[in-house]
């Protein structure tokens, strides 16, 4: 039986120091200013903010230590280590492909480019299924990083798509700083006497793929290693939590997947070469279809035939305390209609310090009661376009990796 009591008490124990590592804090620091930059966009576009950055940097940390503990358990009873890995391949990799695209800075194209690399030349020198676990390891713990964040850090945004459309949409970008906990392995001779976890027979599930000496046996350890996790998605058809859910179902079975073709090529070798091409094609076929099927929806905010459609709320604003939500329809303010930004001005200036709001939500309607603050006359709201917003964001075709092939391929 694995011994998860002890085995999750030291991870639990080395992360603690790993969140405190300096390498760790330099990587919040460094989301800090992701998240900095995203602010000061949605400043430029709305004046207004939905949250600051201190609650986005606290939330971002919290769940990266939620992420750091599922990922070094994924990867610990898989087996993965870093004596093998070639991160020293891996990284400058992933940075040259950064050059190509921000987005392919993600373990699934690097790790698998030198999984192939591997296989097809026999160099670099690394293993891989290790490597192929490590991205999938990651991915999982991803894709659950992505289904519990809901509607946090969903930045709104005005969109024009292709058919120059203007319509409200959400910039869902999300960086995770992980206090991951990883296995490292050296050589003992067998007649050493250690206190440790007992580990069952049948792990770790992958070997090291390096032969002792006669007479050794391996000793493995834990160490804390800094990593970070990042996902950037758009909402324009879906809400930002329904989004999100749909990423991470898929980029679940993508991940869940690449970690059984990785977990069997350590008995069928032929698997190797299938799971190294599954694991940048299907990131990017993922992607793809992904965002083609978003794209080519009907937009979820955009005008109503009556009333105004919120596309966010401020927070700590009387908008929120009304418990309005991206996509409510307001249709009255203190008894007054609203059907564009022109009238919703003229309703919050004339009504009194405490208000009736009426609110559309799924077709339902409902009578809420609101307060402005002490000689204050904001609501707290921002509106989808209505087709004459001088600032936006544009969707250009961008062709991906399939596209390439495909287009080569017809040549």
């Amino acid at each position: 039986m694995f011994p998860w009591q002890e085995f999750l008490g030291l991870i639990l124990q080395k992360q603690f120091a790993a969140v405190f590592d300096p390498t760790f804090l330099l990587v919040l620091a460094l989301v800090a200013f992701m998240y900095q930059r995203l602010q000061r966009e949605q400043l430029q576009m709305f004046g207004v903010l939905g949250c600051q950055l201190w609650q986005q940097v606290l939330a971002a940390a919290f769940y990266g230590v939620v992420g750091g503990i599922i990922g070094s358990v994924i990867l610990g009873v898989a087996g993965v280590t870093v004596n093998h890995l070639g991160l020293n391949y891996i990284w400058p990799v992933a940075i040259a492909l950064t050059l190509v695209n921000m987005r392919f800075m993600c373990f699934a194209y690097a790790g698998g480019l030198v999984a192939l690399a591997n296989l097809l030349f026999g160099w670099p020198a690394v293993n891989v299924p290790q490597v192929l676990a490590l991205v999938a390891g990651l991915h999982i713990t991803e894709s659950l990083l992505i289904f519990i964040s809901g509607r946090y850090s969903a930045v709104p945004l005005l969109l024009r798509r292709e058919d120059g459309r203007i319509v409200g949409a959400f910039n869902l970008q999300n960086f995770w700083p992980l206090p991951l906990v990883m296995l490292g392995a050296v050589g003992i001779p067998e007649t050493t006497q250690l206190s440790g976890i007992s580990m069952p027979d049948w792990w770790p599930l992958l070997p090291i793929g390096e032969d002792l000496p006669a007479g050794q046996t391996w000793l493995y350890g834990m160490l804390p290693v800094a990593a970070a996790l990042g996902y950037a998605d758009l909402a324009v058809a879906s809400s930002p939590v329904e989004r999100r859910r749909a990423s991470a179902a898929h980029l679940a079975l993508y991940s869940i997947t690449l970690m059984g073709l990785t977990l069997l090529s350590v008995k069928y070798h032929w698997l190797q070469f299938i799971a190294a091409l599954l694991s940048p094609l299907g990131h990017e076929l993922l992607i793809q279809l992904d965002n083609r099927r978003e794209m080519q929806r009907e937009p979820r905010y955009v005008p109503p035939p009556e009333g105004v459609m919120v596309l966010d709320t401020v927070t700590g604003s009387p908008a929120r305390r009304l418990g309005l939500r991206p996509g409510d329809i307001l249709l009255e303010l203190a008894g007054l209609p609203v059907n564009d930004g022109y009238e919703l001005a003229r309703a919050i200036s004339y009504a009194p310090e405490a208000f009736e709001a009426v609110v559309s939500r799924g077709g339902r309607v409902e009578r809420r009661q609101g307060r402005f603050a002490d000689g204050e006359r904001r609501l707290g709201i921002i509106l989808v376009p209505d087709g004459y917003s001088a600032g936006y964001a544009e969707v250009t075709r961008r062709y991906g990796l399939l596209d390439w092939l495909a287009r080569r391929l017809k040549k």
